[in-house]
């Protein structure tokens, strides 16, 4: 079981340096504006949005500490989407390094694409399925249209709204979302992170181990005859102190060790969502 293990991660490391574009490793991120929460580096925020942003930002971070900004970039630089935001989040270090409650809505023009990044914090109260959910209900209409101050600044009150209410605090502007996300979120996040688990197994036991895993789990050979995988698995666990074949969940980028231009030194896991228009 380490065996395969080990065979896996090797081919995971292999696999992620062979599918890296090299433009990944010498990405030239922006500084954060005076703005803070709102750093528009081409100019197609308005500025009555702006102040909105800016004033909901504020009374957020006051009243819970957590720190939600939005980036608007025009090219990616070749990058995907999900590298440029983790790893822009983590060297701004958005959200408190003790807390991890940062927030990022990056938004690529020329690219067609955003992506919300959630700090580690925060991932209870806004998962990747219901990111994803609010993204497609509240902004992406609006950016069809070329409208992106409007659907980001509705995306932007809603993830404020969860943030308060995570910490038990309300904020002085009302809201109300197209529809509600959160409905079915949790129980179709718990049923894709299985399958998950399940394809991931199944592939690693093809391409490093020939099949042998699946074949012991579902069928053994006694006298002849196939018996069902029972009897093993309750022997192996008796036998076996190797109880931590996944690990610990998480991992990704590490802490950033400290904030610059107001932000506190959070870090993200990877969590979020993406999407395009």
């Amino acid at each position: 079981m380490k065996n395969l293990i080990k065979r896996i991660s090797a081919f995971l490391i292999f696999l992620f340096v062979c599918i890296t574009p090299l433009s990944a490793f010498s990405i030239e991120y922006e500084s954060p504006t005076k703005y803070k929460y709102i750093n528009d580096y081409v100019g197609i925020m308005d500025e009555k949005t702006r102040d909105e942003i800016i004033s909901i930002g504020k009374e957020l971070e006051d009243k819970t500490s957590a720190q939600s900004t939005i980036v608007i970039i025009n090219s990616l630089q070749g990058n995907s989407i999900e590298d440029y935001a983790n790893k822009l989040f983590r060297q701004w270090g958005i959200g408190t390094s003790e807390k991890d409650n940062g927030l990022l809505i990056l938004m690529a023009i020329e690219d067609k694409q955003y992506r919300v990044e959630v700090g580690r914090g925060l991932e209870g109260a806004i998962t990747d399925i219901y990111s994803n959910r609010v993204m497609e209900g509240e902004a992406k209409p609006y950016f069809k249209e070329g409208d992106y101050s409007t659907g980001l600044l509705n995306a932007y009150k809603v993830f404020a709204q969860d943030i308060a209410t995570e910490y038990n605090q309300t904020l002085s502007y009302d809201y109300s979302p197209q529809e509600n996300y959160k409905e079915g979120s949790q129980s179709d996040g718990e049923s894709a992170i299985l399958i998950g688990i399940i394809v991931f197994i199944i592939l690693g036991d093809a391409l490093f181990n020939k099949g042998r895993l699946m074949s012991l789990l579902f069928l053994r050979r006694r006298r002849g005859r196939y018996y069902g995988t029972g009897p093993i698995i309750r022997n192996n666990r008796k036998n076996d102190d190797d109880d931590d074949f996944f690990g610990p969940f998480g991992g990704g980028g590490g802490s950033s060790g400290g904030g610059f231009g107001g932000f506190g030194g959070g870090s993200s896991n990877g969590g979020g969502s993406s999407g395009s228009w």
